[in-house]
């Protein structure tokens, strides 16, 4: 019961002991009642140059922001704040541009070119390369640390230093560039031509260039089996109707047998031609006379006519390379054997040119001679003419 009874007084008496505290501190707060301990309260230190406020006022200094009704101005010159200038972070001496000043240093201005248009890189003083150069450094090759090599597949092929142009400029000291193509021509000097690969072995030429397509090829390979000795010459354009796009000029056959005078061809006859001589006219020559054919005399091969030389008949095929006239066989043994209708008595002369009449027709399309008409009198006529029908003729 003791303690409830403490309990109630401390309550009781705890807010007039509160009351008792507040009044002894009324009054002027600032002014310090007295020194204690030799010195004045810590709370009681009066601010130099402000007098406190009448309680629930608030003085003009206190404000650290101007009410909302109070206009924004400097007091001392009256002047706009927006064209203040911002001295933060500098000396007196430093002002920094007003907002609607132009800067010290202007940016470079921007100059039209003769189009009207405006070179920025310019303006901004930035180096600029031409488009060649740009794409140059884009290339692989223009920046491969191997080696760099040009003409594959040709006779000479070369290295290409970094940064080596290619392009040349005709008439310069390595002589002039003759550009590919029919009828070789050679540019005007200081020309720009770019740089085209130049093919001293027409084999090499691919066929994009104008060069021989497969077939062509093939050919020339088997002529080389067979042992033919020819040269490529450059193509023959004589117009819409004659010409050889790839010409040859055979020499001589397997065997050492020679084609006197030689013969300008096409692949295509020439590979028929020496097939017929190796399998059928050589065998029949020795068999009859006991020795083999030393000379084949041509009459003709490339020619640009029309048929039996007569304008109303259609073109020869001779007018592309694609036949040949033979007038005389010249045997080993310095026997020579013309084309022409032989006399009764001569069986071995008579035997071997109705063998290569028969013969030869197994290799070539045509096949005239002595017989057919007044015009192959007195040579044989061999070539490769497509017909429609696919049929041979052969005036047996």
């Amino acid at each position: 019961m003791c303690i409830a009874f403490d309990s109630l007084l401390t309550k009781s008496l705890l807010p007039a002991f509160l009351l008792l505290a507040a009044a002894g501190c009324s009054g002027d707060p600032m002014v310090p009642p007295g020194e204690v301990d030799g010195g004045a309260q810590v709370g009681s230190i009066e601010p130099l140059g402000r007098t406190m406020p009448v309680a629930g006022e608030i003085a003009a200094d206190d404000l650290a922001y101007p009410s909302a009704d109070q206009p924004v101005s400097d007091t001392s010159n009256n002047a706009d704040y927006l064209n203040t200038p911002n001295l933060a972070g500098t000396g007196s001496d430093r002002q920094l541009p007003m907002i609607d000043e132009e800067p010290a240093d202007p940016a470079p201005s921007l100059s039209a070119s003769g189009d009207g248009s405006v070179n920025m890189d310019d303006a901004l003083g930035v180096e600029t390369n031409s488009l060649a150069e740009e794409e140059s450094g884009q290339i692989a090759e223009g920046n491969a640390s191997q080696p760099v090599v040009d003409g594959i597949g040709t006779d000479v092929p070369v290295e290409i230093q970094p940064g080596q142009r290619q392009s040349r400029t005709i008439g310069e000291a390595a002589g002039d560039i003759t550009l590919p193509g029919p009828g070789k021509r050679t540019a005007e000097v200081g020309q720009q031509v770019a740089f085209i690969p130049r093919f001293s072995n027409p084999m090499s030429v691919p066929e994009s260039f104008g060069g021989l397509s497969a077939s062509d090829r093939n050919c020339r390979q088997e002529l080389k089996k067979l042992g033919v000795d020819f040269t490529e010459l450059e193509p023959i354009r004589d117009g819409g109707s004659c010409g050889i796009a790839h010409p040859i000029k055979v020499k001589g056959l397997a065997g050492g047998i020679d084609i006197k005078p030689a013969a300008t061809l096409n692949c295509p006859v020439t590979l028929a031609f020496a097939k017929w001589v190796k399998k059928e006219l050589v065998p029949s020559a020795r068999m009859r006379y006991f020795s083999g054919i030393k000379t084949i005399r041509q009459l003709s091969s490339y020619s640009c006519r029309k048929m039996n030389s007569k304008s109303s008949n259609p073109w020869s095929e001779h007018a592309k390379g694609n036949a040949i006239d033979v007038g005389k066989f010249v045997l080993n043994s310095g026997k020579e054997i013309d084309v022409r209708k032989k006399s009764i008595f001569s069986f071995r002369e008579r035997g071997l040119l109705k063998a290569v009449r028969s013969d030869s027709c197994k290799y070539f399309n045509t096949v005239l001679g002595p017989g057919s008409d007044a015009n192959h009198k007195d040579h044989f006529h061999f070539d490769l003419r497509s017909r429609k029908s696919g049929r041979r003729y052969c005036d047996l």
